[in-house]
C-alpha cells in the first residue's frame, strides 16, 4: 500500500518469490509469501490506520498476488475489497483519511 500525501513510501508490501532454475521449469523450492511493515512509517499513523495496513497486506497474500502479477491498481482495488468484506472498512477509511491529500 502506497502512502499519498505528506507521508512518502511503502507501508506494507506483500512479495510472492518462487525460484526456478530456467524458464518453464518447475519451482526448485516451494512458493513463498513474504510480508514486509516498515515501523518507521506505521509509527506515524493510528493504531486504526496500521491495522488497515495489516488487513490490506493480508488480503493481498490471500488473493495470491503470483497468479497475475499485472494490473497494479487493480490488485490493490481487489485486496482493499477483500479487507472490506473481511470487516475492516474502517479500519482501510482511517488509513485512507491520514494519507489521502485533501
Amino acid at each position: 500500500m502506497r502512502k499519498r500525501g505528506e507521508m512518502k513510501g511503502l507501508v506494507g508490501l506483500t512479495t510472492y518469490c518462487c525460484v526456478q532454475t530456467e524458464k518453464g521449469s518447475s519451482p526448485k523450492r516451494a512458493p513463498t509469501q513474504k510480508i514486509t511493515f516498515y515501523s518507521d512509517l506505521l509509527d506515524e499513523i493510528s493504531d486504526r490506520s496500521a491495522i488497515g495496513v495489516i488487513a490490506h497486506e493480508l488480503a493481498h497474500a490471500w488473493l495470491n498476488e503470483h497468479v497475475k502479477p499485472d494490473g497494479s491498481a487493480e490488485r490493490e482495488k481487489e485486496a482493499d475489497d477483500l479487507a472490506r468484506k473481511w470487516g475492516y472498512g474502517e479500519y482501510l477509511d482511517a488509513l485512507a483519511a491520514e494519507t489521502e491529500p485533501p
